[in-house]
């Protein structure tokens, strides 16, 4: 794979995670409600921690494929906050799951781009 595109997809991803992450905790961009069963367990979230726990993981992971430094730990705990992300979107808010699903395209982009990097927990 093209080594700039790589570069660029990482960049890209680390903004994202680092501006999602930060906002978690500056509510510079405010959540739209989420109707239904979906708010109520945003709500959980919320008034529990997880999300902060998420936001430190975001921020971390972002800052860390900013510069380039433990790829694929990053990739590993945020491939996994992307793809529940998504799913919860898909299931609970679906009008607003174009940004889960971007953060997935990229992360499985940046997964395949380490694939050598991945060869020990990928092996069957």
């Amino acid at each position: 794979m093209n080594p700039k595109l790589v570069m660029g997809v990482r960049i890209l991803f680390g903004l994202m995670l680092l501006i999602f992450g930060l906002n978690k905790f500056l509510n510079f961009m405010p959540f739209p409600p989420i109707p239904g069963d979906g708010g109520t367990l945003m709500g959980i979230y919320a008034t529990s921690g997880f999300m902060s726990i998420i936001g430190v993981l975001e921020v971390l992971g972002g800052l860390a494929l900013l510069v380039n430094k433990f790829v694929p730990l990053s990739l590993t705990v945020n491939s996994a906050i992307m793809f529940n992300a998504l799913v919860f979107h898909l299931l609970h808010d679906p009008a607003n799951t174009a940004g889960a699903a971007v953060g997935c395209v990229l992360a499985i982009i940046l997964v395949i781009a380490n694939k050598d990097r991945f060869a020990g927990i990928l092996s069957a």
